[in-house]
């Protein structure tokens, strides 16, 4: 006698006894970091039963309509990567520095697992590729450098529902053993900058030697602990005469003078009111008075964002960065001073004088200047600034409890 063929259920098959269901998910293929949508047909796996197959069709759907059903198709590492750094630069408007170093760090990455799956990267395999970093000599930077790209990257993936674990979330930097200090080495290298006397002979130099523009933008960058692309991107908006403030809200970045935009301040406590005395807010009204006069000879001028800082053969244009180094440099060398002291070093030299005023506490050192509390080079030029106010310390204990 033939065997009568069963009915099955909607999307359910039979092979060799063995029952499962048959569906399509919504998928996405990953075409040179491009994401293309589509849909994909998938099978369950074979059960004993009918009833197994229609319960497991019942939990697909199911999932259909909470939308947590989707396939991924060609989603590499090395795929999703170029998607994932599209829209972090998009998200985040990170400064070309951030984007190198994530460039560099998804570099390494890709090196090991851009052919992987997304979803092939487990934890083990993670957390063994960085010790191979560490066992390879890469500096404990280098490795945190190459893992903070790994985990935006893992991390964003999570949040856009293609992975459900980040191999990442958990992992450890492998700590880097600092070597014992040789016979005669310091702890720490201070950073260089001027003494008072010789911030006084270098400004007056720049007085006489360069024009009102750079020699004011000397001026604020001593008195003020501004670092030079804050200065840089300052807008006349940006200062209060009144109240003798710069409201310090962005930096200048840009390839050249003519092609320059803002990006935001370094970080969260860069972005601060600065407070300024008599002597730079002198230098400003010279610097006012010397910019009108550039006005009426020109021959053409930058027609917008008012710049507090002019490019000398382009006015109206910000200063070129890069060429203020140089600029300095020639002003020491008369001076008969360090050349290799930078703009940066003012910013030191700001510090150091701050910290040689007993009223001047390091936490408020740290707010003028944007400096996270943790800060070492801060800290550093300020505990040696006032190495004798803490040997002398002993002896105010002393007296207190004798008296």
């Amino acid at each position: 006698m033939r065997k009568v063929e069963q009915e099955l259920p909607t999307n359910v098959r039979e092979r060799d006894g063995k029952y499962s269901y048959r569906y399509r998910v919504p998928a996405t293929k990953f075409v040179d970091g491009k994401e293309v949508k589509s849909s994909k047909e998938k099978e369950s796996p074979r059960f004993d039963t009918i009833q197994e197959a229609v319960d497991f069709g019942i939990l697909i759907q199911a999932q259909k309509i909470q939308k947590k059903l989707k396939h991924t198709e060609g989603l590499t590492v090395s795929n999703w990567s170029k998607t994932w750094l599209k829209q972090y630069i998009l998200e985040r408007e990170p400064t070309g520095n951030t984007i190198k170093s994530r460039k560099y760090g998804l570099g390494v990455l890709l090196a090991q697992f851009g052919g992987f799956d997304l979803t092939e990267v487990t934890p083990s395999l993670y957390q063994d590729f960085l010790y191979k970093m560490k066992e390879k000599g890469k500096s404990r930077s280098t490795i945190t450098t190459v893992h903070t790209a790994a985990s935006l990257m893992y991390e964003h993936a999570r949040r856009n529902g293609l992975i459900k674990m980040d191999p990442t979330e958990d992992a450890v930097i492998p700590r880097e053993k600092k070597p014992n200090r040789k016979r005669g080495e310091k702890k720490h290298v201070l950073p260089k900058f001027l003494e008072k006397d010789e911030l006084k002979t270098f400004l007056q130099l720049c007085r006489f030697m360069l024009t009102s523009n750079y020699w004011v933008l000397f001026v604020v960058l001593a008195y003020t602990g501004l670092r030079i692309s804050e200065a840089a991107g300052l807008q006349w908006e940006d200062i209060d005469m009144k109240r003798r403030t710069i409201d310090v809200n962005k930096q200048l970045y840009g390839t050249s003078v003519r092609n320059y935009s803002f990006i935001p301040p370094k970080n969260e406590q860069s972005e601060r009111i600065v407070s300024f005395g008599d002597t730079v807010a002198k230098a400003l009204e010279l610097l006012k008075e010397w910019q009108r006069e550039e006005r009426l000879s020109a021959k053409s001028l930058n027609p917008k964002d008012d710049f507090v800082f002019w490019c000398p053969s382009l006015p109206g244009y910000p200063v070129a960065v890069t060429s203020i180094g140089n600029i300095m440099r020639t002003v020491l060398e008369k001076a008969d001073l360090p050349t290799s002291l930078t703009p940066h070093s003012l910013r030191h030299t700001h510090v150091s004088l701050l910290a040689s005023n007993p009223r001047v506490g390091l936490p408020e050192i740290q707010a003028r200047i944007g400096h996270k509390s943790n800060s070492k080079v801060t800290e550093l030029i300020y505990l040696h600034v006032t190495k004798q106010r803490q040997i002398e310390i002993a002896d105010d204990f002393e007296w207190a409890i004798n008296h």
